[in-house]
């Protein structure tokens, strides 16, 4: 009878921490952090499948070709392990703090402080931030990056009123 009264409270101890995860809207990739700013996570999987898929072409290709004792496989797996890596680890990052907007790139993070932001741009499902410095542009899409659109927008919204950054709605 121990083991089921056991169980029943497992049960409900679980319970109640995944209605409070549905409720808290912790789907939502954006974390607050203590000194005000916001930073929305994605994920990116177009690079990391097309690891996958070089790794898998050099297994299936290179199991073929005589004289060739291991080494395809360490190269297949190593680019599905690396792969992996990226999707898992490597993820687009978006932080809004109170005067300046940072991004993950592949070399590395970069910060663009609201004086060099030139605008805003929305779309449907996507956020586009143009920099004055050599025209560069973040793009970031709900479908590509798999970004919360939606909750970017209202802070993004707000970023730009506080720094007077020009909003642009597309549609």
């Amino acid at each position: 009878m121990s083991s089921s009264r056991k169980w029943e409270r497992m049960v409900r101890k679980n319970s109640k921490v995944t209605s409070r995860r549905n409720q808290s809207g912790s789907t939502s990739t954006a974390v607050k952090s203590t000194d005000g700013s916001v930073t929305y996570k994605g994920r990116s999987w177009l690079f990391p499948m097309l690891l996958t898929a070089i790794g898998v072409f050099c297994l299936v290709v290179f199991s073929k070709i005589p004289g060739q004792e291991s080494m395809y496989w360490v190269t297949g797996f190593s680019y599905i392990g690396l792969a992996l890596l990226m999707y898992w680890a490597r993820r687009p990052i978006l932080k809004v703090s109170k005067t300046s907007l940072t991004s993950r790139r592949f070399g590395g993070d970069r910060v663009a402080e609201a004086s060099n932001i030139q605008n805003i741009s929305f779309g449907k499902d996507t956020v586009v931030i143009t920099l004055k410095t050599k025209r560069n542009r973040w793009a970031y899409s709900k479908s590509f990056h798999q970004m919360p659109i939606d909750a970017m927008k209202e802070k993004l919204t707000e970023f730009a009123s506080k720094n007077s950054v020009e909003l642009k709605q597309d549609t």
